[in-house]
């Protein structure tokens, strides 16, 4: 069985949101997020669209061996790809900066929950990897249902790229 290489060109996304239109579009990609808050300084966006960071690490848990069929622990069914896309959700104000996007609903402090909304995230399997790669229209696709908040939320089940499809 040969070693699967991943390798992660753009680490970094940033895509934009019309909640009036329900159009997403990406803006920025980058591999570093100094170079990506370089890259932002000189670009014009209205304060009506929302924006989502998305941003692609390789799964150093992910062991794709066949000892993950004898070995039944919880970690192993949590773990569902070598690649993990974690979304961050922010707002442009009127004076063009960018604060997070936070959850109508209070934590158990009373404050409105910033970690909820950000908490999703969704891995890209092997398979798939394989298959199709990073890509662009399946990363905006994600993207879409992440800030439309339709992506699984139970917290045990598999949160894989392949429910897009």
């Amino acid at each position: 069985m040969t070693e699967l290489k991943i390798k992660i060109p753009n680490k970094y996304w940033l895509i934009k949101y019309s909640p009036t239109k329900n159009k997403i579009k990406t803006i920025l990609k980058s591999k570093k997020i100094e170079t990506l808050k370089e890259q932002i300084k000189g670009i014009k966006i209205s304060s009506n669209y929302e924006i989502i960071l998305l941003k692609l690490t390789k799964e150093p848990k992910f062991k794709d061996d066949n000892s993950l069929q004898t070995n039944k622990s919880s970690l192993n069914k949590l773990i569902g790809g070598p690649i993990k896309i974690t979304f961050k959700m922010y707002l442009l104000t009127d004076s063009m900066v960018l604060k997070p996007k936070y959850e109508p609903i209070p934590n158990r402090k009373g404050e409105l929950d910033p970690d909820k909304r950000n908490a999703q995230f969704l891995f890209i399997t092997k398979e798939y990897y394989e298959t199709k790669g990073i890509n662009q229209k399946d990363l905006e696709k994600v993207a879409l249902l992440a800030i439309t908040n339709k992506l699984e939320k139970r917290p045990l089940a598999p949160k894989l790229i392949d429910q897009i499809n």
